[in-house]
C-alpha cells in the first residue's frame, strides 16, 4: 500500500492531509506527523488570544479556492455577523482547520487510512525505494515518500543576546504557551523588532493587564502598514508588460513607483498595486540573479515587507492607541552587546545616526525578529542532519530550500530527489510569495496532485 508522511500539522501539513484525502481514490496510507500534539494549529493558530487576528479579510482564507466562501460559511456558525472583508481571530481559523481534517478523514474513499503520530522526526535514512524516518521514540516509520511540511522556525538569538541565552528574562520564543504569563504588570519590555510579531506581543501584553513601558526597537523602526476597510473590492491595476522583461532592480523599482503614482491618478490605492504583483512575485523573483536577490535582501526588504505584510485595521488602531498613551515607544537602532544582572537586563544601544551607545536597563526582552530562516542555527535535527551529509541545499540567500518545479527538494549537487518534498514557508527560496494562505493552498492542492499521480 502506498505510505506517504507528512512531518509538520500546521496549515501546510493540514492543508495537505486534506487534499490528498479528498482526492485518494485507491488503497493508500497517509501519516501526518508532530511533535506538539496539536492537530491543525500549528504556531500561527494555535492562540487562542481575542487580540490575534488574522492579516487576511476571511473572504480569502479558504482552504479550497475553487471554494471561496468555504472559511466565511463556517466563521459564521460562530460569528453570525461576519461580513466577507472582516479580519476574524486566528483561533477560529484553527478550528476551521481542524474542522475540515475531520471531515476529509471521515469521508475519505474505502481504503484510504489515516493516523496522527505526535513525535518528532529526528532523521531520515535512505534504504532502496523507501525512506525511514527515525522518530524520538526510537521506532521507525518506513514511507514511500516523505513530505516537510514544518512552519516557521523559533527567531534566532543575535550575536548580541547569546549572553542572555539562559536567562529566563529573555524570552527567545514569544510563542511559547505561557511564555508571557511570567512579566509582571509594571515590567519594564524590550520588545526586539517592529513587525507582526511586535504587534502580537504589544497587545498579548496589554490584554493581560500590563502598565509598564514596552520599547520596540529594529534598525530602521518600520511599521506594518495598515489594511484598509475591505468593504469594498475595486478592480486591480493591470501590470503592463514592460514590467516583466528582464530589467535591473533598480530599473524594476522604479518600474513599481511609476506604476504606484498611475494608479492613484487612476483612482486606485497603493494597497491595489501590491495586490495585483502577489501573482506575478515568483516570476520576477525568479527573474533576478543571486546578486541582485542579496542586493534585495539588504536594502529594501523591510521596506517591502511592511508594505506587503500589514496589519489587521483593528490591530493597527489598538497599536497606535498604545504610542498616543506613551506606553509603546518605538526606536530605530540596534543593541550592542548585553549582560544579565540580578536586578535587570543590562543593554548597549546605540540608537540609529549616533555614534555614541548608551546602556540601558529592561526587566524583560521578547525576541521579536520574526522567524529564523537559516538552517544552521535553527536547531532542527531532521533538517540539519539532512543538510550536512548533502540531501537537501539551503539557497545562497538562507531563505529556505532549494526545489524543482515539482516540489522535490534538491540536494548539494542540483539533483531532485524523487521521494522527498518540500511544500513549507521554506519555499521563499524559489517563489518568495510562500507566507500566505492564498498561495499555501495552491501549492498544497498542486502537490497533492503530483504525489498522487
Amino acid at each position: 500500500m502506498e505510505h506517504i508522511a507528512i512531518i509538520g500539522s500546521g496549515f501546510c501539513g493540514t492543508a495537505l492531509a486534506i487534499q490528498l484525502l479528498r482526492n485518494a481514490k485507491g488503497p493508500f496510507r497517509l501519516s501526518l506527523i508532530n511533535r506538539s500534539g496539536r492537530l491543525a494549529r500549528g504556531l500561527a493558530y494555535g492562540t487562542r488570544s481575542a487580540s490575534h487576528i488574522l492579516n487576511v479579510p476571511a473572504e480569502r482564507m479558504s482552504l479550497f479556492p475553487e471554494q471561496p466562501s468555504d472559511f466565511l460559511d463556517f466563521a459564521r456558525q460562530q460569528m453570525p455577523q461576519a461580513r466577507p472583508g472582516d479580519f476574524l481571530p486566528r483561533r477560529i481559523y484553527g478550528d476551521y482547520l481542524q474542522d475540515r481534517l475531520g471531515h476529509a478523514i471521515a469521508e475519505a474513499a474505502p481504503g484510504v487510512r489515516f493516523s496522527s503520530i505526535c513525535q518528532q522526526a529526528l532523521e531520515l535514512i535512505e534504504q532502496g525505494d523507501q525512506l525511514r524516518l527515525m522518530l524520538d521514540d526510537g521506532q521507525p516509520l518506513d514511507s514511500r515518500k516523505v513530505i516537510i511540511a514544518t512552519g516557521n522556525f523559533a527567531p534566532a538569538t543575535p550575536g548580541p543576546l547569546r549572553a542572555l541565552e539562559h536567562d529566563p528574562r529573555y524570552l527567545r520564543d514569544p510563542w511559547t504557551p505561557g511564555a508571557l504569563e511570567s512579566i509582571p504588570a509594571d515590567a519594564s519590555v524590550l520588545l526586539l523588532g517592529t513587525g507582526l510579531t511586535m504587534y502580537d506581543m504589544a497587545l498579548a501584553l496589554q490584554d493581560q493587564g500590563h502598565r509598564g513601558l514596552l520599547l520596540a526597537l529594529s534598525r530602521r523602526a518600520l511599521l506594518p502598514q495598515a489594511h484598509r476597510d475591505n468593504a469594498s473590492h475595486p478592480a486591480l491595476p493591470e501590470l503592463p508588460q514592460a514590467f516583466f522583461h528582464n530589467m535591473s532592480l533598480n530599473s524594476r523599482l522604479r518600474g513599481l513607483r511609476t506604476l504606484i503614482r498611475q494608479a492613484a491618478v487612476d483612482g486606485h490605492d497603493w494597497r491595489d498595486v501590491i495586490a495585483a504583483l502577489r501573482p506575478a512575485t515568483p516570476t520576477l523573483w525568479q527573474a533576478l540573479d543571486d546578486n541582485e536577490r542579496s542586493r534585495f535582501l539588504r536594502h529594501l526588504q523591510p521596506y517591502w515587507d511592511v508594505h506587503r505584510h500589514r496589519a489587521a485595521p483593528p490591530v493597527a488602531q489598538r497599536i497606535e492607541a498604545l504610542r498616543d498613551s506613551g506606553q509603546l515607544r518605538i526606536q530605530a537602532g540596534r543593541i550592542m552587546a548585553a549582560r544579565t544582572t540580578p536586578d535587570a537586563l543590562q543593554l548597549t544601544m546605540r540608537q540609529r545616526g549616533e555614534t555614541l551607545a548608551q546602556e540601558q536597563r529592561f526587566d524583560f526582552l521578547i525576541n521579536c525578529t520574526g522567524p529564523c530562516t537559516d538552517l544552521r542555527v535553527a536547531n532542527e535535527p531532521l533538517l540539519g542532519g539532512l543538510l550536512a551529509r548533502g540531501a537537501i541545499r539551503q539557497d545562497r540567500q538562507g531563505l529556505g530550500l532549494d526545489t524543482d518545479a515539482q516540489y522535490r527538494l534538491l540536494d548539494a549537487h542540483g539533483n531532485a530527489h524523487p521521494h522527498l518534498h518540500l511544500l513549507s514557508p521554506m519555499l521563499r527560496a524559489s517563489h518568495w510569495e510562500a507566507t500566505a494562505v492564498p498561495e499555501l493552498r495552491t501549492h498544497a492542492a498542486r502537490l497533492a496532485e503530483l504525489l498522487l499521480d
